[in-house]
């Protein structure tokens, strides 16, 4: 098998090539101001996140739901259990009805 003269050219030129290749000179604490910046911008972004919440919100949000509560529980105590039991057996069919139907 006969090497490839052509291909040897590129791949000897490719390694002279690398080799001219200057060290790129970077600050000491390059790393330290980019991972600063990361964090910066990960706080403002938190920041704005709940910035919405603001405690007028928040008293107004726990003033509904107390409320919302409160009328729950009156409804629910004014519905008496046999008053549950009675609309439970109508919905499932399971209580003879005193009614009458057309069709009897």
């Amino acid at each position: 098998m006969k090497p490839n003269v052509e291909m040897y050219k590129k791949v000897k030129a490719t390694f002279d090539s690398i080799e001219s290749i200057e060290k790129a000179k970077v600050s000491p604490f390059f790393k330290e101001n980019v991972m600063h910046q990361i964090r910066n911008a990960s706080q403002d972004v938190q920041d704005k996140t709940w910035s919405w919440f603001t405690p007028q919100l928040q008293l107004a949000t726990l003033v509904c739901i107390i409320i919302l509560n409160v009328l729950a529980f009156n409804n629910l105590k004014e519905n008496t259990y046999d008053n549950n039991v009675t609309s439970f057996a109508e919905s499932y069919g399971l209580s003879t009805s005193t009614e009458s139907t057309l069709l009897n």
